[in-house]
């Protein structure tokens, strides 16, 4: 009967105890408010940190890829520097007397342009619209010039050597004292050649005879 009397006057002191307004109810509370505004500010230092990195990564990333872009860039020019000329118009335009040496004039439109006296050596015209050119005294050695349209051309006094022709060359103007040392034909063209009474002379640089370098019987 002592102990029933006992535990019940402890009963109002354990719930005291549980009541939303005692102290030790309010501790615990507070840990926890604590614990959880603990919680949030380092999440929320790891988000910003782990913005940071992403920014600083992707940051990154694109210097990369814009300093490969450029190093992959193509360049404007096949060599010697300055602007090339593939694709354009450049017909009736005075090219003559001027060093060009390796320039691009793929596919370039160059009706009646003249090139007399200049400097072509490697220059690429494959494509190109060459109908009455003037290359008279031109350097061409190496030069290539498949494939396009030489209709009433002129290669006298011209050094070839070395350079490459397509049919078309049958329908140049004029070949006199041209040197095509080592230029190459289609094998078709050369007994065609052979046969025009312009393809005579020596060549005024080189000393070449024309029709030997042709290999004109």
């Amino acid at each position: 009967m002592k102990t029933l009397l006992v535990q019940l006057a402890a009963i109002p002191f354990t719930l005291a105890l549980q009541a939303p307004g005692s102290p030790k109810l309010l501790r615990r509370n507070g840990i926890r408010q604590e614990v959880g505004a603990l919680s949030e500010s380092v999440v929320n230092e790891k988000s910003s940190r782990l913005a940071q990195i992403t920014f600083q990564t992707s940051k990154a990333f694109s210097t990369i890829a814009a300093a490969f872009c450029i190093a992959a860039a193509p360049a404007l020019a096949v060599s010697g520097g300055g602007l090339d000329y593939a694709g354009l118009d450049i017909s009736n335009q005075d090219f003559s007397g001027s060093n060009y040496k390796g320039k691009d004039f793929t596919q370039v439109i160059a009706r009646g342009t003249k090139f007399a006296g200049s400097n072509l050596q490697g220059c690429r015209f494959y494509k190109a619209y060459l109908i009455a050119a003037d290359f008279s005294g031109a350097d061409l050695r190496g030069a290539s010039l498949e494939d396009t349209s030489l209709d009433d051309a002129s290669f006298r006094n011209t050094v070839a050597s070395g350079a490459y022709f397509s049919s078309s060359i049958l329908d140049v103007k004029d070949l006199e004292n041209a040197d095509f040392t080592d230029a190459q034909f289609p094998l078709k063209t050369i007994p065609l050649l052979c046969q025009r009474s312009d393809l005579k002379g020596v060549n005024p640089v080189t000393g070449a005879d024309t029709r030997e370098s042709v290999f004109c019987p």
